[in-house]
């Protein structure tokens, strides 16, 4: 029986791991296309210090919002398993 435990526990880690990974990579895109668009359109007076400014703010929150996505992600797969 607490082998079984181990493999639930394990299997919801990695796909924790796995998700936060993908949402990061999603993430990372919509980023770059953010800070695309917000420097033609709305700041296209900023230098290059302000754009990596900008672009460093949201990746800091695509991090966090990855890293909370995956943990949720571990959980409810947890969850299932551990209710077979």
């Amino acid at each position: 029986m607490e082998a079984k435990q181990v493999n639930i526990f394990m299997r919801s880690v990695l796909i924790g791991i796995t998700m936060t990974i993908v949402y990061l990579a999603i993430g990372l895109a919509l980023d770059y296309i953010i800070t695309q668009l917000l420097s033609k359109f709305v700041l296209s007076d900023c230098s290059e210090d302000c754009y990596f400014r900008y672009f460093n703010i949201i990746f800091a929150v695509v991090a966090v919002l990855s890293f909370m996505g995956g943990i949720r992600s571990g959980m409810q797969k947890y969850k299932r398993l551990s209710e077979k």
